[in-house]
């Protein structure tokens, strides 16, 4: 019996948003990129177009007749339609709400304007999270499509032959949520032939070599339009045209069409082949968060490196809290947010769309006054010191603290009520792990700096002065740290079983380094931790540690961090067995993202949490502006 014939499926991703591409150049973008897109599907080469509703607004304005000529293709079904949204934003740093209204929105748009609605959706940047996909089931989707390469790297159940064919993933809910996939490796083998980086018959040959055996659908292309007759601009050293490269991809086609082992076809058409079982399970403790191509690609890119982005992000959450709190229904107001919280703002975005963009929002968050403390302790807490040890104690029937004012009061041992007292967190000593590699201090709630320019690493573990009082019922404990980059002010606020901790530094502009802080270290070393937050979707993911883990983990000499949480509801919960803590902190004031680490020492087990406020990889600039950060402590028990 023959082999029955491998359907090959392509969508190209259209974006007049990218972010090196200023709006004087959208015409040249449609007439170099997007036009021939059409005229593959006039010829009967079937193709999808995954596009925001924002691109096909800008089309819209700048040749009409594009729309008009895609509607009618539409119509006849010669191409196929894909959503992405009304903006490309990252899912997973996102909060649920505004994830629906770009869904809805972009749904909503799609039949206005070409009169069809998606029943595929191509995920943004291909950042997904397992929270993510119950919101794509909530809009209704079919379908969604997302890369198989990082996933397939990170989950050891999974296999190669997952590729052959549509699968089933499972959401944060337990939902099965339908799969189309996409390869890396596949698009970015299609660029490199279609740049006339290798011959025809040398990408045909690396295509059987990429599609499994009994392969049944498998993903051609689905990336970026804008790099085929056009350049971004977006790297100092991209692809020279040397050919018309629309060409290229005519040929291709034309001889795919020929051989008999392929046929073309729509990406929709691959849900023929879907399997719904096994059901695959998406992220795990090391990688929360999926998202495209090689490990330089993470969601630090769009949160914490770019011109500015832990301004940018702060001012949108700080924006979706008025909305949220204002129980706005206004899409106007929604489609703005969604907009300003768009991906290509976040990387290689010209100074031009830069300067524009900060014009739409306040320019400095809302921050908090600094706490004024009154002399004295209230009556419900023991406060004393030791003079000798540096040491200063707080006891109340809450919890029980040690700080270290030999080391920036940073916490020798936090215990809470909850747990018997038991301490949680704070400072394992050095010598405690029998290993050389790990035998220095590992403190908590400090600061870590490492400078690109400088080379230096800064830190706040220093002997320090300090002042307690008290402000309402709280007591307030504060220091001033003398640091290479000014003063830093850090300051505990403690309440009832809440501790708020918090870092404000005198200079606003942020450096040109990685900077980590609100470290916390797990005293329990007996077992691996576990950890839970929402990563853009409307419920919380659990993980449980089960093999060493390092979100902090240089990719490169470039690349300073190799994933994060999303957190977007500014809570995260860490612990192990029974006993651990709740970290929460306002996205609005400071979109901090946390980072887990955990580490095998000679059957013992190094935890630790902290949060960073700036990472760097490409796309990092000069300049940007460095937020003050506050987060609480509390007491919880596993989830």
């Amino acid at each position: 019996m023959p082999k029955s014939k491998t359907r090959l499926y392509t969508l190209f991703h259209l974006n007049l948003a990218f972010s090196s591409i200023d709006e004087s150049s959208h015409a040249d973008v449609i007439q170099h990129c997007y036009w021939p897109i059409l005229e593959l599907a006039q010829k009967g080469i079937p193709v999808g177009l995954e596009v925001t509703l924002y691109t096909l607004e800008c089309i819209q304005r700048v040749d009409p007749s594009w729309i008009i000529v895609l509607r009618n293709l539409l119509t006849s079904q010669s191409c196929e339609l894909i959503a992405s949204g009304d903006s490309q934003i990252i899912g997973p740093l996102i909060p649920a709400e505004v994830n629906h209204w770009n869904l809805t929105l972009g749904q909503s748009g799609y039949q206005n304007m070409l009169g069809v609605t998606p029943r595929l959706a191509y995920i943004n940047e291909q950042a997904v999270s397992a929270g993510l996909l119950d919101l794509y089931l909530d809009a209704g989707f079919e379908a969604v499509i997302m890369e198989w390469d990082n996933p397939y790297s990170h989950q050891p159940e999974w296999n190669k032959e997952t590729l052959s064919r549509p699968h089933t993933l499972t959401s944060a809910s337990g939902r099965p949520v339908k799969v189309i996939w996409n390869s890396a490796v596949a698009f970015q083998q299609f660029q490199r032939y279609v740049h006339n980086e290798m011959p025809l018959d040398d990408y045909l040959t690396a295509l059987k070599r990429m599609v499994p055996s009994d392969c049944h659908a498998f993903p051609l292309y689905g990336s970026d339009a804008e790099v085929f007759d056009y350049r971004p601009g977006r790297f100092s050293v991209e692809a020279q045209k040397s050919c018309n490269e629309w060409d290229r991809i005519r040929a291709l086609f034309q001889r795919l069409q020929r051989l008999s082992g392929y046929a073309l076809t729509l990406p929709y058409a691959a849900l023929d082949f879907w399997q719904e079982e096994p059901f695959l399970q998406l992220g795990n403790a090391a990688h929360p968060v999926s998202v495209k191509k090689q490990a330089k690609y993470n969601i630090t890119r769009w949160a914490l490196s770019g011109r500015n982005d832990l301004l940018l992000n702060t001012l949108c959450h700080a924006r979706f809290k008025q909305l949220i709190e204002g129980q706005c229904q206004q899409a106007d107001s929604w489609r703005q947010l969604c907009r300003q919280w768009a991906s290509d703002l976040r990387t290689h975005l010209t100074q031009t769309r830069y300067d524009a963009l900060i014009e739409q929002l306040v320019a400095v968050p809302e921050t908090p006054p600094l706490l004024e403390s009154s002399a004295g302790v209230p009556d419900d807490f023991n406060l004393s010191i030791d003079e000798e040890r540096g040491t200063l104690s707080v006891r109340s029937q809450h919890l029980s603290l040690e700080l270290n004012a030999k080391r920036g009061l940073s916490i020798r041992s936090l215990a809470f009520a909850d747990h018997q007292f038991k301490p949680v967190l704070g400072t394992l000593t050095h010598g405690h792990f029998d290993h050389i590699a790990y035998s220095a201090d590992f403190y908590s709630n400090h600061l870590v700096m490492e400078r690109y320019r400088e080379r230096d690493r800064v830190t706040d573990l220093i002997q320090v002065d300090h002042e307690a009082g008290h402000h309402d019922r709280a007591i307030l404990i504060r220091t001033q740290i003398h640091t290479p980059m000014g003063p830093l002010t850090k300051t505990y606020r403690i309440e009832g079983a809440a501790i708020e901790c918090t870092f404000a530094f005198e200079q606003s502009v942020r450096p040109e380094a990685s900077l980590r802080l609100g470290y916390i270290t797990l005293l329990d070393c007996t077992q691996r931790p576990w950890f839970s937050c929402v990563n853009g979707g409307p419920s919380f993911e659990s993980f449980q540690v089960e093999s060493d883990i390092d979100h902090g983990a240089p990719v490169s000499s470039i690349v300073s961090a190799t994933t994060a949480l999303g957190a977007t509801t500014g809570i995260c919960r860490f612990g192990t067995g029974h006993m651990g803590i709740e970290l929460s902190w306002a996205p609005s004031r400071c979109a901090a993202l946390p980072m887990v680490a955990s580490r095998s020492i000679h059957q013992q087990y190094l935890n630790r949490l902290w949060f960073s406020l700036s990472e760097s990889d490409e796309t990092l600039k000069q300049g940007g502006v460095l937020l003050p950060f506050t987060f609480a402590i509390r007491p919880v028990t596993a989830p």
